[in-house]
């Protein structure tokens, strides 16, 4: 499992994105505000994007605010029902742990995730 930051040209949207950063001036896909704020750009770098690899996949995360949201749903012993996660926006199937590959699930994988993820670069 290896966790790596890398810089963009333009903002990065993730699956999470929507569950943590909620759109203010707009709904979530025309917003350019959002609560709370993206991170803004790394000068002379550009947008902060952390990638997390496990067997051939990854996990994209566009702030450290999505990496903690992450950490707290991947940490509990029992996942929650996507329709638990999905109330706020009547979305049970979209929510990204509903697409989260299998490969990620198992407790031990998300116990070895969680770690990883608590060490992620703070830009």
């Amino acid at each position: 499992m290896q966790l790596r930051l890398e810089y963009r040209d333009a903002p990065v949207r993730t699956p999470i994105t929507p569950w943590v950063h909620t759109g203010v001036d707009a709904m979530y896909w025309k917003a350019t505000v959002f609560d709370p704020p993206t991170p803004k750009p790394v000068h002379g770098k550009g947008y902060p994007v952390w990638f997390i690899d496990h067997r051939g996949r990854s996990l994209v995360f566009a702030s450290p605010e999505e990496i903690d949201h992450v950490i707290d749903i991947l940490s509990r012993k029992i996942l929650p029902s996507s329709r638990e996660l999905g109330k706020p926006h009547l979305a049970v199937n979209s929510h990204w742990l509903s697409r989260l590959h299998t490969s990620f699930k198992p407790w031990k994988v998300r116990q070895e995730l969680v770690k990883k993820l608590k060490t992620a670069p703070i830009v």
